[in-house]
């Protein structure tokens, strides 16, 4: 009788150690979902005390899905990067001499946003744009009622785009507190990241944010095929294609959507935009609440005065002219009262000088684009359908499972031919590769062996004289012995080789 109870009561103590543990599983879930959730009311989504970093990388990731990556915190003066300017970083992975928290009583904070431009990638940290701001604004700017000091905070880190930028003050608006909150948008800023090589430090390549792919990079691919530095340009930043056409419009939404969540906190916003030709592309998606005047056109001499030869990163000089620019504008539009300012670059906004789509085109040198090309050896041909290339291939034309491309084309065309040789392993039997023609399925290729393929263009394929090619795989594999030769991406998904892409019209 004693056993049978003792079993029984054996029985039940495990019932409930199991129920106990499910129930602590379940609260374990319930809390990781809430921290991954991104929402302005979450919790500080940054590193943001000390902690053990055994390996030193320049860039590394954060727990926020709308990031990617910060830079490495807690760094002191170190020059680890390709620029060799030493670097300091806060524990909240920003170049900024200060660590993030709520405003001092009686400071106008100023919040900048954006990437390497913000970074001072080119520069020492005091020569940057933020310092010097902040230094102008002390020195001339009259104090408003209750403002004792100024501050000027850069929230950039290379390699950002818009979305991640934009992202970190939504998620950590109740730490930020911006009273003027600034967007500056560089002209790779609609892409979705790309993987680095700086230094001696190798990183992976991040796209957390899953907007295009575990690959996709609109300026990497084309220089990392070609091996070198190339005359090309990432037509996602365009706006002449339906990808770009795709994430200008949730540009729009996200820089909407920032702007409403200032405004509710009584701050004042406006963009600032270093490449004119974004400005047709952003003028049909930004929300009518944006006023046109507050979107900056910036003058060449930001980007005119920088260190490094054909980098385009601004010095002293450079960061000099964008602070004075910036003060202008704040001071015009009253946001602030910012007199004596003497010799300011002269600049424009949207409002008062339209940018014609043509400008967009002509940066893009469109007419350079080939209407196909085929790869011989990992090469071109020709060597100009490099502008081709969007995104989604690595050199020696391996595709990853999302890769993007354009080609001209002199009148409509009937087919699109295509070429890809697809290796016999394991991961990628009875797998399917299907193409988009002007962001319309096109058809669907069998990834096994040599496959060539004439596929007609839909009848409702968006194309005026560019058609948009893409290819999304639904099977990929990996293998470091067959990444990249220089390591930049460790791993990389391989779907083929692309042998031919061509646009047919007779």
């Amino acid at each position: 009788m004693t056993t049978t109870i003792d079993r029984r009561q054996r029985a039940l103590f495990r019932a409930i150690a199991v129920l106990a543990g499910l129930v602590v599983a379940l609260g374990a879930s319930c809390a990781w979902l809430l921290w991954h959730r991104p929402a302005a009311s979450a919790p500080v989504l940054l590193p943001t005390r000390a902690g053990d970093f055994d390996d030193k990388e320049i860039f590394t990731p954060v727990p926020d899905p709308g990031l990617d990556f910060v830079f490495y915190p807690g760094m002191r003066n170190d020059p680890s990067w390709a620029t060799q300017v030493p670097l300091s970083t806060n524990w909240s992975g920003l170049r900024y001499a200060r660590e993030l928290g709520p405003k001092a009583n009686g400071t106008f904070r100023v919040v900048l946003l954006g990437d390497s431009m913000v970074a001072a990638q080119a520069a020492r940290y005091e020569d940057g744009v933020a310092p010097q701001l902040e230094a102008l604004l002390t020195r001339l700017a009259t104090k408003p009622a209750g403002v004792l000091r100024f501050e000027v905070v850069p929230v950039a880190v290379p390699g950002w785009n818009l979305f991640a930028s934009v992202r970190f003050v939504v998620h950590n608006l109740h730490v930020l507190e911006p009273d003027l909150a600034v967007l500056l948008l560089n002209r790779n800023d609609m892409d979705s990241g790309s993987g680095f090589l700086n230094g001696h430090t190798l990183t992976q390549l991040y796209d957390l944010q899953r907007l295009r792919g575990r690959a996709h990079a609109s300026l990497g691919s084309p220089t990392y095929f070609l091996r070198a530095a190339a005359d090309c340009w990432g037509l996602v930043a365009s706006d002449l294609i339906p990808e770009s056409r795709r994430r200008f419009e949730m540009a729009g939404r996200e820089i909407g959507d920032l702007q409403q969540r200032l405004q509710g906190t009584g701050a004042t916003f406006f963009l600032y935009l270093y490449d004119d030709y974004l400005a047709p592309g952003l003028d049909r998606v930004l929300p009518a609440s944006i006023d046109r005047r507050d979107v900056v056109l910036g003058p060449a001499a930001v980007t005119e005065n920088n260190l490094l030869p054909l980098d385009g990163h601004p010095d002293h000089e450079g960061h000099a002219h964008l602070a004075r620019v910036l003060a202008a504008h704040a001071d015009r539009r009253g946001y602030l009262q910012v007199p004596g300012l003497g010799d300011v670059a002269a600049h424009q906004d949207l409002a008062t000088a339209p940018v014609p789509v043509a400008k967009t085109r002509d940066t893009f040198a469109v007419e350079r684009i080939p209407a196909g090309f085929a790869v011989v050896d990992g090469a071109l041909e020709p060597r100009d359908a490099v502008r081709g290339i969007v995104g989604g291939v690595h050199p020696h034309a391996v595709l990853t499972e999302h890769a993007v491309f354009v080609l001209r084309a002199g009148q409509r065309p009937r087919v699109v031919r295509v070429v890809i040789d697809f290796p016999d392993v394991p991961a990628l039997r009875g797998g399917t590769t299907q193409v988009f023609v002007g962001g319309v399925a096109a058809g669907a290729l069998p990834m096994s062996g040599l496959v060539a393929r004439e596929l007609p263009v839909p009848a409702d394929a968006e194309i005026d004289d560019l058609v948009e090619v893409s290819f999304v795989a639904d099977r990929w594999y990996t293998n470091p012995l067959q990444g990249l030769r220089d390591g930049v991406w460790e791993a990389a998904p391989h779907c083929g080789n692309l042998r031919e892409l061509r646009l047919v019209s007779d």
